[in-house]
C-alpha cells in the first residue's frame, strides 16, 4: 500500500519524522519516505496556503497513492476543542463557500477508532486566521480552520484517491496570534525564522504569546505523530484496497 501524507510546514512533520526515521528523497521538493508495516509512506511539505498545496498535490498524486491524509495543525473555532485535540473532519469546505468535499467514510471510521474526534466541518481559509474575533465569525460555518485541506481533498477526489482531513489543534478559539506569520513565509510557503524574529524585535510585547503558541504547537505536533502512527499502522495492515467514495465533492 502507498500512503501519501501532506503537511504544510516542517514543524508539523518534525516529531513524526524523528519517530519513524523518514528519509528525504532526492530533488528540490521536500518529500520524505519511510516504510511503516507493509506500507510505503510518503510525506510531503506543501507549504502554507492553497496555491502551494495545489502545486504540491498535483505532483504527489502523480505517484498514484492508495490513500491520502491531509494533516498538520489547525485553529479551533469552538471552545470545546483545545490545543492538542485531534480532529477528523467529515466535510471540508472553503471558508464562506457552500461546496464541500467529504473525507472517505472508512478512513473517517478508522481515524475515530485511533483516537480522533469526528467533526462535521473543517474550513479552509485563503488567509491565516489570526484573531479570536475572526475565529468567532467562522464558528457558524465550521469547528476548526486550516489553509490546505480543501485543496488537497479536491485534488484527491479528482484523481480518484480516497482521502481524509485530520488536524491537531494548535491554538484555541480565544487566542490572538501576536505576529503575521504570512509575512514571514519564503517562496515555498515555509516559515522563515528570521522573518518572525524581525517582527519580535519590532513588537517585543508579543513574545509571551509567541512562546505559548510555540509550546502548544509543539505539543500538538507530538500528539499528531502518535495518532499518525496508530492510523497509518492500522491502514498498513489492510489486505484489501480502500474504495473511493461514490461522491467526493458535495
Amino acid at each position: 500500500m502507498k500512503i501519501l501524507v501532506t503537511f504544510a510546514v516542517r514543524t508539523e512533520f518534525a516529531p513524526w519524522q524523528r519517530r519513524r526515521n523518514f528519509m528525504r528523497l532526492p530533488g528540490d521538493c521536500p518529500v520524505f519516505e519511510a516504510m511503516i508495516g507493509g506500507a510505503r509512506v510518503r510525506a510531503i511539505l506543501t507549504g502554507m496556503g492553497q496555491d502551494h498545496a495545489l502545486g504540491a498535490a498535483r505532483d504527489a498524486f502523480a505517484d498514484r497513492p492508495d490513500i491520502c491524509i491531509s494533516t498538520g495543525l489547525a485553529g479551533s473555532l469552538r471552545s470545546g476543542h483545545r490545543p492538542g485535540d485531534i480532529l477528523a473532519a467529515r466535510l471540508v469546505s472553503e471558508a464562506g463557500e457552500p461546496v464541500a468535499v467529504a473525507s472517505h467514510r472508512e478512513l473517517l471510521a478508522v481515524a475515530v477508532d485511533c483516537g480522533a474526534r469526528q467533526i462535521e466541518y473543517l474550513a479552509t481559509s485563503k488567509r491565516l486566521v489570526t484573531k479570536a474575533e475572526q475565529k468567532r465569525q467562522l464558528a457558524s460555518q465550521a469547528e476548526a480552520v486550516d489553509m490546505e485541506s480543501y485543496t488537497i481533498l479536491v485534488e484527491a477526489a479528482r484523481c480518484g484517491v480516497p482521502a481524509i482531513a485530520v488536524r491537531s489543534i494548535s491554538d484555541s478559539v480565544d487566542f490572538d496570534m501576536p505576529y503575521d506569520f504570512e509575512q514571514a513565509l519564503d517562496a515555498s510557503g515555509q516559515v522563515r525564522t528570521m522573518g518572525v524574529l524581525k517582527q519580535v524585535l519590532r513588537k517585543p510585547f508579543g513574545l509571551p504569546a509567541l512562546l505559548k503558541l510555540a509550546h502548544d504547537s509543539s505539543s500538538a505536533s507530538r500528539r499528531l505523530a502518535g495518532f499518525l502512527d496508530a492510523f497509518v499502522g492500522t491502514m498498513a495492515d489492510r489486505l484489501s484496497p480502500i474504495e473511493q467514495n461514490a461522491v467526493g465533492v458535495l
